[in-house]
């Protein structure tokens, strides 16, 4: 039910959670988290709550020792009908708005919270299930007392119950990442030849040249109305070269980024 991870970063890695929900706490080092509708990049004493579905994750650490350290709590259905089975808990109830993942930025209660769990796998024989059962209903109570309650209560409510993103929403979600074809095909629940199928008869187009048009037609709009510079257009466009990157956009445009940015200018 509860894991302490301690991961050589840099570290990228594919979750998959069928029938449970997943608490994650960065102890140490910062990720940069991808589900179906949702980018988070999650730093230092930060923490995100994942319903059921298909994640991606890259793990970084900045340190000099190189590693990550996770804590990722489990919320298996059974376990928690079985905390809640002589209660209705208030927050258990039907809403409209639905989520993949919601984060809980740095809070001194989650700090601590995490703290005492370090204690008991520092010291693993006084632990029993009664204890687990309580330090998870701790985990919701304080969950509910931050900063982004209600997110969290709605997240709840839609836990445990199956959606399927549709095939748009995975498309712009990830539209400028860095992200691989084979990845969104997995975010959207398909295998690679049926995404590429599906995606040409959705957009009239291959993946990657819609994803790469797309990309560049960002950058010359950034170019021509920001004062963001050209490496940093780069990446947030979701390139992570440079160089392909002014080498893709002279093609298009037959100018380079700075020659294309400087005749806007003019």
């Amino acid at each position: 039910m509860v894991e302490k991870l301690r991961i050589k970063t840099p570290f990228k890695y594919a979750a998959i959670f069928q029938n449970e929900a997943c608490f994650l706490y960065i102890k140490d080092g910062e990720t940069t988290l991808k589900s179906p509708t949702e980018k988070l990049n999650i730093y230092l004493s930060e923490s995100v709550l994942l319903k059921c579905g298909k994640y991606f994750a890259e793990l970084i650490q900045k340190s000099k020792n190189q590693y990550c350290e996770i804590f990722a709590i489990h919320l298996h259905p059974d376990i928690l009908i079985e905390l809640y089975k002589d209660e209705i808990p208030s927050f258990i109830n039907p809403t409209d708005r639905k989520y993949f993942a919601k984060k809980t930025e740095r809070q001194g209660i989650m700090v601590h919270f995490i703290e005492s769990f370090d204690f008991y796998f520092r010291n693993p024989t006084l632990v029993n299930d009664d204890l687990l059962k309580l330090k998870l209903k701790e985990l919701i109570l304080l969950l509910l007392q931050t900063s982004n309650a209600e997110n969290v209560m709605s997240l709840f409510s839609h836990l445990f119950t199956q959606r399927q993103a549709n095939f748009k929403e995975v498309i712009q979600a990830h539209l400028f990442s860095n992200i691989t074809i084979s990845e969104l095909a997995v975010l959207s629940s398909r295998s690679l030849s049926s995404f590429k199928r599906d995606f040409e008869k959705y957009f009239q187009d291959t993946p990657a040249n819609y994803i790469k048009e797309q990309k560049l037609l960002k950058a010359s709009n950034l170019l021509g109305f920001t004062d963001f510079s050209i490496s940093e257009i780069c990446y947030k466009v979701g390139f992570n070269d440079t160089s392909y990157f002014t080498k893709l956009f002279k093609k298009k445009y037959n100018l380079s980024p700075f020659e294309y940015r400087k005749s806007k200018v003019l």
